[in-house]
């Protein structure tokens, strides 16, 4: 099993929580921030360096 870390964010892409453990699938990890989300901004899942999925608000990448 591989090491996921998901990252909850708020309205300001900050980081409001944080969770890492180990995952069968990039799937299963998916499965977990969807429901980490519930109620907040966006969550990310993390396999080392990759990205592996951005879920809810838009990823702003202009300056504000």
């Amino acid at each position: 099993m591989a090491s996921y870390r998901i990252y909850v964010l708020d309205p300001d892409d900050r980081i409001a929580a944080e969770l890492e453990e180990p995952f069968p699938s990039d799937w299963a990890a998916i499965r977990c921030a969807e429901v980490a989300k519930i109620g907040q901004y966006a969550a990310e899942v993390w396999r080392g360096r990759h990205l592996v999925r951005r879920i809810g608000g838009a990823l702003n990448l202009l300056p504000v």
